[in-house]
């Protein structure tokens, strides 16, 4: 039986599609669902920190970053509530992104993960490893790709 769900949300068009067949899969079996968007950690390496700040040039705020998750984690929410689930979490993390997600659906105890797909071909995917492809290859628990 699928009590949890965990839908990884990045904004792109996949995942929003995503967010709305693990929201009717939620609603459908009545478990509970958790959007999860995770922030890859942006650091600039420190020769380049230094010239931007010796021609005083902003460096990148991660604030913005976090803030821009929330932006897009309220408007999944609002798909989820949409397609009728009550029971929604939404959280945000920093760290690398495929690891993130298997790491928190273990920690979540969740017994599906819905990942949005790049819309590449099965080749492209192989060679350039994307994260729905990492995803699959590293949960534990039953992962649903959607294009």
């Amino acid at each position: 039986m699928i009590k949890k769900i965990l839908v990884a949300v990045d904004g792109s068009k996949h995942s929003m599609a995503s967010v709305t067949f693990g929201a009717e899969i939620a609603k459908g079996v009545g478990a509970k669902l958790l959007l999860y968007r995770v922030v890859k950690p942006y650091s600039l390496p420190d020769a380049l920190r230094k010239f931007a700040k010796a021609e005083h040039m902003e460096t990148f705020d991660p604030e913005l970053l976090r803030k821009g998750a929330q932006y897009l984690l309220s408007g999944a929410l609002d798909a989820a509530r949409e397609a009728g689930v009550k029971d929604v979490e939404l959280e945000t993390e920093e760290g690398p992104i495929a690891r993130s997600i298997v790491e928190r659906a273990k920690t979540y105890k969740a017994d599906l993960i819905v990942i949005g797909s790049r819309g590449m071909g099965d080749m492209g995917g192989m060679l350039r490893g994307g994260v729905s492809s990492r995803v699959e290859t590293l949960a534990k628990c039953a992962v649903l790709v959607v294009k």
